[in-house]
């Protein structure tokens, strides 16, 4: 398919969004997911994010102890949110929130108190606590990354590796996902993440080709254009254009790149 150039204004204006934005797409095909890197929870630690969907089930988000007992599972189950998680002492489930498929955007939180985690969706909160004497989510060097949307199929094959082997078979997200912020590694401060790419780190998307490969800068990344899913290509010498298909879709820092490319 002949590559179809973008008008500048309109161009512009994508940029703009995707700025502003700061969002990514989901299509919740087999292979649709997102990674992000692991949530140091500790005893006290929050997670955040804001979604939006029309569809009412969907596996938004996992992260678990490599394979032994904790998990936190957050879905959409008809249209509310479920949590589902173990610290050790056996599973809790906290559901918040009622048609959530609605089209518009939530925001999640989801916080940690020792035995008490708290999930609230647009303000609304309910508690869990939970049973036993350690309420510690595993070991952050053996936990798992965040995964946002779905799961890598390879765990298909190593479900030994998964503390809630069921969730490889939830239903994948399909919808919009932004302002995922928590503490990763050893860092205690919360901060928005950004997502680990599937293929070479590019500007922080997933990139389909490395801009240092050519003698003309080129970066092939993902946007969504009039409800399409494409791959968004910055070529210094050749334009702006885009391909169609892709599976993932990251807005994140489109600008920074715009910008750079535009001053060589």
């Amino acid at each position: 398919m002949r590559p179809t150039l973008l008008p500048a204004p309109l161009l512009l204006a994508v940029l703009f969004a995707c700025q502003v934005a700061r969002c990514f797409l989901l299509e919740g095909s087999a292979t649709s997911y997102a990674q992000f890197r692991k949530w140091n929870a500790g005893l006290n630690g929050t997670l955040e994010f804001e979604f939006k969907t029309e569809q009412g089930n969907g596996l938004l988000l996992y992260t678990d102890d490599g394979g032994t007992y904790d998990f936190f599972e957050v879905k959409l189950v008809e249209s509310a949110l479920r949590l589902r998680y173990n610290l050790g002492g056996g599973a809790q489930i906290v559901t918040v929130g009622h048609d959530l498929g609605d089209g518009h955007w939530h925001k999640v939180q989801i916080s940690r108190c020792n035995e008490n985690t708290t999930l609230t969706v647009d303000g609304v909160g309910a508690v869990s606590t939970s049973r036993g004497k350690e309420f510690e989510f595993g070991k952050l060097a053996g936990n798992s990354d965040v995964y946002v949307g779905g799961m890598p199929s390879w765990y298909n094959s190593k479900l030994t590796l998964l503390a809630l082997p069921s969730v490889i078979f939830e239903p994948r997200f399909n919808g919009f996902i932004r302002n995922l912020v928590y503490a990763d590694g050893e860092n205690t401060v919360p901060r928005r993440q950004e997502m680990k790419s599937r293929d070479v780190k590019c500007g922080g998307f997933p990139c389909v080709e490395s801009a240092n490969k050519r003698k003309s800068p080129r970066v092939v990344c993902a946007v969504t254009f009039n409800q399409v899913s494409s791959e968004f290509v910055i070529d210094k010498q050749q334009g702006f254009h885009v391909h169609m298909p892709t599976t993932i879709v990251n807005y994140d820092r489109m600008h920074t790149d715009f910008e750079s490319l535009s001053h060589r």
